[in-house]
């Protein structure tokens, strides 16, 4: 018997039990229902009539009152009519006998009735023929003119006679009601504790039951479950020892293969993998740059010699989490991406080296983290390189010591310049010719130009050595990003070419530096500026993201052509037929704030169509920890 067949008979004995149980209670209440509807129709109904009998009656009474005053007409109609109602009513209780008295009261009723319907009869009859009978004195004479004989009290007294006769008939079906009713509670009590009884029963038989099947099924499961932690924990000789010939038989068997191959796979191929662990080891321990391996839960596996410089020994930080050893956020933040993204991640920029001791000083490290798979491409962990770049941010660094000095000594003479320049322009040294006004002012124009460079070149400097670092402060990024764009209106507009800034007011407050990222924006406008004809159009707009708040700044321009994308960030680049008018240190300048704040900036851009920049700042309360870029 298969496992689905086991499971199969199990549910269909619950739901048989159910369908007895709901059988059982099913037919109680109709039992129940049938003994109310009977206490409604044997002894309800008699209640009912015997009361509009009363009632019936009481106003017969008022009738002949009312006859006894002089209206015997009207009287005579309205008897009539209550007759009716009350013949209407006996013929009901009379169709209705249920208890044993009600037969000698009915008939009681019924001669009681006929002698006071006499009664009435002869009483209207001598009312008719006297007509009206007018009081002449007071007290029993005018009694008597009314009632000449006493009829009408004699009357009152057939009444009362009627009218018990009527209420022994509604007292004895009440008292029947009452005992029918108790009876029936008896019965729903005795009816519910065998029910609950009976409930209990297939309560208790279906848990043996259900122990019983699941007993049967997951025995062998819990004895394949231990067997297979005994192969996980090393012992290959383990096997399975289930009898049963369903589905968990089948695994069980299965798994006994699998156990077999395991073991002949283990005696063929362990020389071979302890020689390629040795070798991949080996490979790891050689690398100059220190190097962290992780497995897919982010816990350190390997460190080679260079990393053990800088995080301690490889025994006392194997199985710690990646976290817990790096002296830096962001290294367990890229390992933490690349588990995650499952690709690889790399930091890109000033903003992102790891300044880390090693050795007993300090040096400057760029962060690469790229995930291992196996050959089904199941993820089993991250590899993180620390490249060590301590030489080239020396050379960068005398770079710019070397352009921040020269810019300075060109300062002097280039201010002694301009001003020569303008002294001539402005005649001091005599009268100029036309030919030699055009001359100085083009000379005067090369000198603005260079005073540029050389402030561009300077501040630099100064970003790339971290002496104009960015005041962070909260600012409103609506109206940042406005202002920004407003300066520039009358300049771009008198070119011919639409401005619009789209900024929504809900923008989130952002950590930046405002004169700082003022001249990002200025460059980024500048530049489209430049490289946008007349009719064309800027567009300045500012959304959040995920922590950030991203700003772009595109124009319908001419675009970049895709050779120059990946270099355009780089120092003096300019696109060959792009206009005139710049050095080609704008956006190193740009890219470098915006790092500095711990953003980053992109570009997209296609010929013919235009160009967009868009570069992100955060948001207050953000974590401060600069996330690494993915490769």
């Amino acid at each position: 018997m298969n496992l689905r067949t086991k499971l199969l008979i199990g549910y269909l004995i619950f739901v048989a039990a159910l369908v007895v149980l709901g059988g059982w209670s099913a037919w109680h209440l109709l039992e129940m229902g049938g003994v109310s509807r009977n206490i409604l129709a044997n002894n309800y109904d008699s209640v009912v009539a015997a009361q509009g009998m009363r009632e019936s009656l009481d106003r017969q009474g008022s009738t002949v009152l009312f006859a006894l005053l002089g209206h015997l007409e009207p009287a005579l109609t309205k008897l009539a009519e209550e007759r009716k109602r009350f013949d209407r009513h006996f013929q009901r209780v009379a169709n209705n006998i249920t208890e044993p008295a009600e037969p000698g009261i009915i008939e009681s009723i019924h001669r009681d009735r006929d002698t006071y319907y006499q009664q009435v009869d002869r009483f209207l009859a001598q009312r008719k023929a006297s007509r009206r009978v007018t009081p002449t004195g007071p007290g029993a004479q005018a009694t008597a003119a009314f009632d000449p004989g006493g009829r009408f009290i004699r009357l009152e007294a057939f009444l009362h006679q009627l009218q018990s006769d009527l209420d022994n008939l509604i007292q004895v079906n009440q008292r029947a009601m009452v005992a029918k009713s108790e009876a029936a509670a008896g019965v729903a009590r005795r009816w519910f504790l065998t029910t609950l009884v009976f409930a209990g029963s297939l309560v208790v038989a279906g848990g043996g039951l259900a122990a019983f099947l699941a007993n049967r099924i997951v025995r062998p499961l819990r004895e394949l479950g231990a067997t297979m932690a005994g192969l996980a924990g090393g012992d290959l000789e383990a096997k399975a020892q289930v009898d049963s010939r369903d589905e968990v038989g089948i695994l069980a068997a299965g798994f006994n293969s699998m156990a077999e191959r395991i073991r002949q796979l283990r005696r063929s191929d362990l020389g071979k993998l302890l020689v390629a662990q040795q070798t991949t080891e080996a490979a790891i321990d050689s690398l100059y740059n220190p190097v962290i391996v992780t497995d897919a839960q982010g816990g350190v596996t390997k460190l080679n010699p260079a990393a053990e410089e800088i995080f301690g020994p490889e025994k006392e930080n194997i199985g710690k989490p990646v976290g817990e050893i790096a002296h830096d956020s962001r290294i367990a933040l890229a390992v933490s991406e690349t588990l995650s993204s499952q690709r690889p991640v790399a930091g890109e920029g000033a903003a992102s080296v790891l300044a880390l001791v090693a050795g007993g000083s300090e040096h400057a490290f760029r962060l690469r983290t790229t995930p291992m798979r196996d050959d089904e491409g199941r993820l089993l962990g991250a590899v993180t390189l620390l490249e060590d770049i301590t030489h080239l941010r020396e050379i960068d660094r005398i770079k710019s010591d070397f352009i921040a000095t020269a810019s300075h000594e060109l300062r002097t003479p280039l201010t002694s310049v301009q001003m020569t320049v303008h002294l001539l322009l402005e005649e001091a040294a005599g009268a100029l010719t036309e030919k030699q006004h055009e001359v100085l002012e083009a000379c005067r124009e090369d000198c603005d130009r260079l005073e540029k460079l050389m402030r561009d070149l300077l501040d630099l400097s100064k970003i790339e050595a971290g002496e104009t670092a960015p005041r962070l402060l909260p600012v409103n990024a609506s109206e940042l990003i406005l202002a920004a764009g407003e300066a520039f209106r009358t300049q771009v507009e008198s070119k011919g070419v639409t401005l619009t800034v789209d900024a929504p007011v809900e923008l989130p407050i952002v950590l930046a530096d405002r004169a700082q990222i003022e001249r990002v924006i200025s460059n980024l406008v500048s530049n489209a500026l430049r490289n946008t004809d007349p009719g064309g159009r800027i567009h300045i707009t500012a959304v959040r993201r995920a922590g950030h708040v991203a700003v772009s700044v595109a124009d319908s321009g001419h675009g970049i052509p895709p050779e120059y994308l990946p270099s355009i960030f780089d120092k003096f680049v300019r696109v060959p037929g792009a206009p005139s008018g710049g050095a080609g240190l704008g956006l190193a300048i740009s890219k470098s704030i915006v790092e500095a704040h711990g953003g980053q900036i992109v570009v997209q851009s296609t010929v013919g169509h235009g160009t967009t920049f868009t570069f992100t700042l955060r948001v207050t309360g953000e974590s401060a920890a600069l996330s690494p870029a993915r490769a």
